[in-house]
């Protein structure tokens, strides 16, 4: 099954998440924000990402940039509480493969995964 790392500087968040994609039977790996999360990336070399947009150091912004600046291949999804049109557009023109709105629930989140993680075994 597919590997997917969770970064979110919310505790409770990261085991929610964690705990959905868990009972699908995915492996997950956490991250509490975007520093620790791309060392995490580099090293596990997950299926997906999934990443909370708005975190102290290294944002959402910032990690999808280093994502696709490292050329590392590995699918964004991000999610948020900002429900603006303009801040999907921006993650949707820096790489992200989907933007979810928080909180995200189990009807959204795990097809949201599948679609991110098929189309990236498809590219």
């Amino acid at each position: 099954m597919a590997k997917i790392l969770v970064i979110d500087d919310s505790r409770f968040q990261r085991r929610l998440i964690s705990s959905v994609l868990e009972e699908k039977g995915y492996e997950v790996v956490t991250a509490g924000d975007g520093k620790e999360g791309f060392a995490v990336a580099l090293r596990e070399t997950p299926d997906l990402v999934i990443c909370d947009l708005l975190m102290p150091g290294i944002d959402g912004y910032s990690f999808v940039r280093m994502v696709r600046k490292e050329r590392l291949g590995t699918p964004v999804l991000v999610f948020t509480s900002d429900i603006q049109k303009t801040t999907r557009d921006i993650c949707l023109e820096l790489g992200a493969c989907d933007i979810l709105n928080k909180p995200v629930d189990r009807e959204t989140l795990i097809p949201a995964v599948e679609r991110a993680i098929g189309s990236a075994k498809k590219a």
